[in-house]
């Protein structure tokens, strides 16, 4: 009886080393991203207020596997828009638009978890005279963000998963700099172009 567990073991073993043998490499690609964002904007410290906002975006970018790990790197670079304020018609930020670049940095695999920063320069829409028609004027400035990533491989070459990040960008506001502060999640879809598929592996049972 311990003969025949040892040899009903045997592929079992074979065949967990295989898989994490063929999973340890994190092959190298362009990667095309596409973000959809829930948010809330942290308004101008004269209002205090939270809104409800949603907005989108997309990257472009290059996945480098370090050599023997799990894990990549991967420089990037991207746009979204953010339209702050569909629940409060307050003075305040209106709209963002960011330009921006950066790295992410994770784990490769069926699930990604990844952490990410980037810099770039950010447009803020301001509101002046509060209202859905009030007079809304643009500025620019630096912009920032940093969060984290929780990525699902579906199929070899497209990941689905959640992100959140948190985000500022400062502009001048009346003759001083103040920063535009705020907190978007949401999903996001990934394609890995041209990541192979698992290599299939034959295990050979000896009785």
């Amino acid at each position: 009886m311990r003969r025949s567990f040892l040899v009903g073991l045997v592929p079992a073993v074979a065949i967990a080393a295989a898989s994490f043998t063929s999973t340890k490499v994190a092959h190298a690609g362009p990667i095309i991203g596409l973000d959809l964002d829930l948010g809330t904007a942290f308004q101008s410290r004269n209002t205090a207020a939270v809104d409800f906002s949603v907005g989108g975006g997309a990257r472009l970018g290059y996945r480098f596997g370090l050599p023997g790990t799990y894990l990549f790197l991967q420089p990037e670079i991207g746009g979204h828009y953010m339209r702050f304020g569909f629940n409060a018609d307050n003075v305040g930020y209106d709209y963002a638009g960011i330009l921006n670049g950066g790295l992410r940095f994770g784990l490769s695999g069926i699930v990604q978890p990844a952490i990410f920063g980037h810099l770039g320069l950010g447009i803020m829409g301001y509101n002046q005279t509060g209202g859905q028609n009030g007079q809304v004027s643009g500025y620019l400035g630096p912009a920032g963000d940093i969060g984290g990533a929780l990525d699902f491989r579906i199929v070899p070459g497209f990941m689905l998963g959640a992100q959140i990040a948190y985000n500022t960008v400062t502009v001048p506001s009346q003759a001083f700099l103040s920063s535009a502060k705020w907190v978007n999640f949401g999903l996001a879809a990934t394609f890995h172009i041209g990541e192979p598929r698992p290599r299939p592996v034959y295990v050979r049972r000896y009785y």
